[in-house]
């Protein structure tokens, strides 16, 4: 997709001879649904007061513990305070200032795909419309309002976590620009429970602003989609569900970084260091980051989805009309809708991410150090980058245009921490630069590693971070590349039979609905053959031949397979009923004493706690293993037969890994056990 689909819209501010009279100009912002008057926001914290609903879970605690009706709804209003959204378009107005003064140093570029964006404004107006943004970043917080206030859309209510609301300063100046609160968890604080579902659905109802949050519940520390959590989209359908609201406008938005500002904390996170308790000391530390080069950030607005088109006929309405509505809930067949839904939107945020040149070259890199080739000249590394652009091209990436040679120049300047240029020219990653210090071992959710094997991970984690976002487009073509190298030829039934049961195993590290696992594989088997990587011969496919891609596909994924095939290894040797922590540490001590010998090349990313967590996640849900909580620890009960099933799965795919030398990783791996 060229540039010009794309509006940097730092540019109007880098002419403006005076950003403040920007910022203080006269505003006539677009609202999701057109009320007279307006709501504000302790309209809604008293239609929660008032609700019938809460009226009911009142009078409820009242009876079981004997407290005053009014004792009750003094706590409401605190919690209410706790949750509730302002508005200060003061704040609004100085931050859209600060913020402009910021990127303007930080960063070469915000970009928006603005007639899209467009397109959505022009249909608001008539029923609720929730943004629904990828979260990859701190960042993503005011940068998203940013972009709202310049194109004058009315900043959404945005569903933030309380690490920020204790943040002195930055907690109540985000809740001024459109923020509302959430607990991680309540416990058995039913009131706190109620009073948050009935907030939300009275923003939906009765609100005029969009909302806004992020459907993977959290920040993605590796760079991947996540499975989506169903809380809020939950509770914001009921008003659908329950015929209050005629639509629901679900907008996905992809948010791509050139360079992530938590590159460094999320490297540390994926090995186990525990991130710093959000502070606002620690808000003002991170300041020191202005001195330094970011690229640029790109959004892109997906078309939005119409709730009453996406479920259509699939479930009746009129069941929520008799009795009074404030005693409905959603009903078990609209909870199995609700997936659908949240799966499409995060498939939308994967197709309309934009790809940027960096992320083709960490994929190079990696690819390279895999195959033992730790430096590559620039020719060549253009080279590389013009083949992976046409074959990404085809399978559907937005790549962000850029001449080639300017795209490494710019690309090696923003990551100059991660990437080194030798005398000779040669690109290739830094070693040893990267230093933790002491730790607290109690702290730690995984093994306590070293500080030689952190130095030496970090920055193999920092590149593996910036290749992740482009997986989703090629992982289906190389699970079939992996399927096909280490079984030969097969038939088309039983190559999918192969591309289903790896696509299980990764439900939780690729996601993908299983109802879609028979397009997304013919559509994969089809692109493969275009591009002359397999080929069907006597109704039987097999590799066409060793290139370069098929390369790039195996070593893409390569630290994924090692990572699981160790966790089933582990497993067959500890007890059949162990703490969760036990597995991911031990996990991480053996793939560090393989490392540490530095006999072949191991990729560090295989001791991401990411991808760990991940396939015990995958045993959970195919029945190895039991997750249970018993005194404030995570236990697993394991199946040692449905285990010893995924290691004889994982071993079946190992001897693909010798297209690119490295099968001796397992034979390595073994003798650590």
């Amino acid at each position: 997709m060229a540039n010009r689909s794309y509006e940097d819209l730092l540019e109007p501010r880098r002419n403006d001879f005076n950003i403040w009279l920007w910022s203080t100009r006269a505003l006539n912002t677009q609202v999701a649904v057109k009320m007279r008057p307006r709501p504000n926001p302790d309209d809604h914290k008293l239609a929660v007061l008032n609700s019938l609903k809460i009226s009911e879970i009142i009078e409820q605690i009242g009876a079981k513990s004997n407290m005053d009706r009014k004792a009750i709804e003094r706590q409401l209003m605190l919690i209410l305070d706790e949750v509730g959204y302002t508005k200060s378009l003061k704040v609004i107005r100085y931050l859209s200032y600060i913020l402009s003064k910021l990127l303007l140093k930080v960063c070469s570029g915000v970009y928006v795909n603005y007639q899209g964006l467009l397109k959505i404004k022009s249909t608001m107006g008539n029923c609720p419309v929730i943004f629904v943004p990828s979260h990859r970043s701190y960042a993503d917080f005011v940068i998203f309002s940013y972009v709202f206030f310049h194109y004058d859309i009315e900043i959404p209510a945005i569903a933030a976590g309380m690490d920020f609301q204790g943040m002195t300063g930055v907690g109540e100046m985000l809740r001024n620009t459109g923020a509302f609160f959430m607990r991680r968890s309540y416990g058995d604080d039913s009131l706190y429970w109620a009073a948050f579902k009935e907030y939300v659905h009275q923003l939906v109802c009765k609100g005029d602003l969009p909302v806004e949050f992020f459907i993977e519940g959290t920040r993605s520390r590796s760079n991947k989609s996540m499975v989506p959590k169903y809380g809020l989209i939950n509770m914001i359908l009921k008003s659908y569900f329950l015929s209050q609201v005629p639509d629901i406008l679900f907008v996905p938005v992809s948010v791509n970084y050139d360079r992530l500002i938590e590159e460094n904390l999320f490297s540390f996170e994926l090995l186990g260091i525990p991130k710093p308790r959000e502070s606002t000391s620690g808000f003002f530390r991170s300041w020191k980051l202005v001195k330094e080069s970011f690229g640029s950030i790109y959004f892109h607005f997906g078309d939005p989805i119409s709730t009453r088109e996406f479920f259509e006929d699939k479930f009746d309405r009129s069941k929520h009309s008799l009795g009074p509505i404030h005693l409905h809930e959603i009903n078990e067949e609209e909870k199995r809708l609700i997936p659908h839904l949240a799966y499409e939107i995060v498939r939308r945020q994967q197709i309309s991410s934009v790809v940027s040149y960096f992320n083709l070259i960490a994929l190079i890199l990696n690819n390279n150090i895999t195959r033992g080739q730790e430096f590559t000249g620039m020719e060549e590394l253009a080279q590389e980058i013009r083949i992976l652009r046409g074959t990404f091209r085809c399978w559907g990436a937005t790549i962000f245009e850029q001449d080639i040679h300017s795209a490494i120049k710019d690309s090696l300047k923003v990551h100059q921490n991660l990437i080194t240029v030798g005398e000779n020219g040669k690109i290739g990653l830094v070693t040893n630069q990267i230093s933790m210090g002491a730790v607290d071992a109690r702290k730690l959710k995984g093994h306590s590693l070293s500080e030689a094997t952190i130095s030496y991970s970090v920055p193999f984690m920092m590149l593996q971070i910036y290749a992740n976002p482009v997986l989703h487009y090629f992982i289906d073509g190389a699970l079939i590349v992996v399927a096909l190298r280490s079984t030969g030829r097969l038939n088309e039934d039983d190559l999918f039979k192969h591309f289903r049961n790896l696509r299980a195993i990764f439900s939780f590290e690729f996601v993908l609905l299983e109802t879609w696992y028979k397009t997304y594989f013919e559509e994969a088997l089809h692109r493969l053959s275009s591009q002359k990587i397999i080929a069907r011969r006597n109704e039987q496919y097999e590799i066409f031949e060793n290139n370069y891609f098929e390369e790039v596909l195996i070593s893409s994924i390569q630290p994924f397979i090692l990572s699981y095939y160790v966790v089933a290894e582990i497993l067959q040797t500890l007890p059949e009923v162990v703490e969760e922590k036990l597995v991911l540490a031990s996990a991480q001590k053996l793939l560090e004493e393989a490392i540490s010998e530095r006999k072949i090349f191991i990729h560090p990313y295989a001791m991401s706690l990411d991808t760990l967590g991940n396939c015990l996640s995958t045993l959970v849900r195919m029945g190895a293993a039991v997750k249970r909580r018993r005194e404030g620890r995570v236990m697993l009960s394991i199946n040692r037969e449905s285990i010893g099933g995924l290691k004889s799965d994982l071993e079946t795919y190992l001897p693909s890994f010798q297209v690119i030398k490295s099968f001796d990783i397992f034979v390595h791996i073994k003798s650590k056990l």
